[in-house]
C-alpha cells in the first residue's frame, strides 16, 4: 500500500515521502509536548501533523479522479483546522470551531467514500459496523445530560462520524486499513466527548493523539491507494 502511495514515477516521489515523513514527525513532537502548557509550537505541530497531508491527494491529479482526490485534501485540511481550534486555549468558542472543522472534514471523507462503498460482505465487517453504530447511539445518550446547549451540534457531530465510520467499514476491496483507520478516529473523538463531559479520561493525551493520528494516516494511505490506483 504505501508503495502505491509514495512510489509513481512521476518525479514527485520524493516530495510525497518527504510530506509524510515531515508529517509523522510532526505528531511524534506533537505526543512528546502534549502535556505542556499551550503555546505556539504545540500549536503547530499538532496543526502540521495533518495539515502536511493535504497536498499528498493534489500531487495524484491526473492519476485518478479529480473531483474525489481534491474532496480528500479538503477533508485533510479542515481535519487540521480543527486541530488548530482544539489546540488553542482561553477561548470558550474553539471548542464548537473545532467541532464544526472536524465536522466538515468528515463530511468530505463521506462524499469521497460513499461512492466507493458497498453492503460489508463478511460477518467481522458487519460485526464491525454494528459495534460501531450501536456504540455511537450509547455513547449520545450517555453525555446528553451533560451537553446543555451543545446537544444539537454534538448530534449532528456524532451522526457525520457515524456515518464516515460505516461507510470505511462498507468499502473492503483494496482497503483492508480503511475501516479500521476510521474506527481509530472514532474512538479518539469518543474520549475527547467522554473526557470533556463526563469527566477526566485516564492517560487521554496519548490515547486520542495516537487513535487520532495512526487513524487519519491509514485512512489517507488506503484512499490514496483507492483514488489514484
Amino acid at each position: 500500500m504505501l508503495e502505491e502511495v509514495f512510489m509513481r514515477g512521476d518525479g514527485l516521489d520524493a516530495l510525497r515521502i518527504a510530506l509524510a515523513l515531515l508529517s509523522l514527525a510532526a505528531a511524534i513532537a506533537y505526543q512528546l509536548i502534549e502535556s505542556r502548557p499551550p503555546s505556539a509550537p504545540r500549536t503547530g505541530l499538532k496543526t502540521a501533523a495533518i495539515g502536511l497531508l493535504v497536498p499528498l491527494p493534489l500531487l495524484a491529479l491526473g492519476q485518478g479522479p479529480a473531483v474525489p482526490l481534491i474532496l480528500l485534501a479538503a477533508a485533510f485540511f479542515f481535519s487540521s483546522a480543527g486541530d488548530l481550534f482544539l489546540a488553542l486555549k482561553g477561548n470558550a468558542r474553539n471548542f464548537p470551531r473545532g467541532l464544526a472543522a472536524f465536522l466538515v472534514s468528515h463530511l468530505f471523507y463521506i462524499a469521497v467514500m460513499i461512492p466507493l462503498a458497498s453492503a460489508p460482505d463478511t460477518l467481522a465487517l458487519k460485526a464491525a459496523s454494528l459495534a460501531v453504530g450501536l456504540g455511537a447511539i450509547a455513547l449520545y445518550f450517555t453525555l446528553a445530560p451533560s451537553l446543555g446547549k451543545l446537544k444539537l451540534p454534538v448530534g449532528a457531530y456524532l451522526v457525520a462520524i457515524l456515518v464516515m465510520a460505516l461507510s470505511a467499514l462498507a468499502i473492503p476491496e483494496g482497503a483492508p486499513f480503511l475501516g479500521l483507520g476510521a474506527v481509530l478516529f472514532v474512538i479518539s473523538d469518543s474520549v475527547i466527548a467522554i473526557d470533556k463531559f463526563r469527566g477526566g479520561v485516564p492517560f487521554r493525551g496519548p490515547i486520542v493523539w495516537v487513535t487520532y493520528y495512526v487513524g487519519q494516516a491509514l485512512m489517507a494511505a488506503s484512499l490514496l491507494t483507492l483514488l489514484a490506483a
